[in-house]
């Protein structure tokens, strides 16, 4: 139980490790490369989860909406936060 509740902050940590080796590939303005970094993190893990959760549960349909919505606002603000972060304090 205690991994449902650390996963966020495992997954934020890893995503920050990931962003410091990939953002020199990364083109354009802090928005535009905060977008392109969350848009392979959605697709990395928000459609996996979502699709097994969708075919091993039986939740609300709202349920699955809420998933997919966190990936597609969360994971690309988190990319902007990033690439904001990096691009002031380096």
């Amino acid at each position: 139980m205690l991994f449902f509740f650390a996963y966020p902050f495992i997954l934020s940590f890893a995503a920050a490790v990931v962003f410091d080796p990939v953002k020199s590939a990364l083109r354009g303005s802090p928005s535009g490369r905060g977008a392109t970094f969350g848009a392979p993190l959605f697709l990395i893990y928000t459609v996996p989860s979502v699709f097994i959760t969708f075919t091993s549960m039986n939740y609300p349909i709202g349920f699955y909406f809420e998933n997919l919505l966190f990936g597609i606002v969360g994971f690309p603000l988190i990319g902007v936060i990033y690439a904001t972060l990096w691009e002031r304090l380096l």
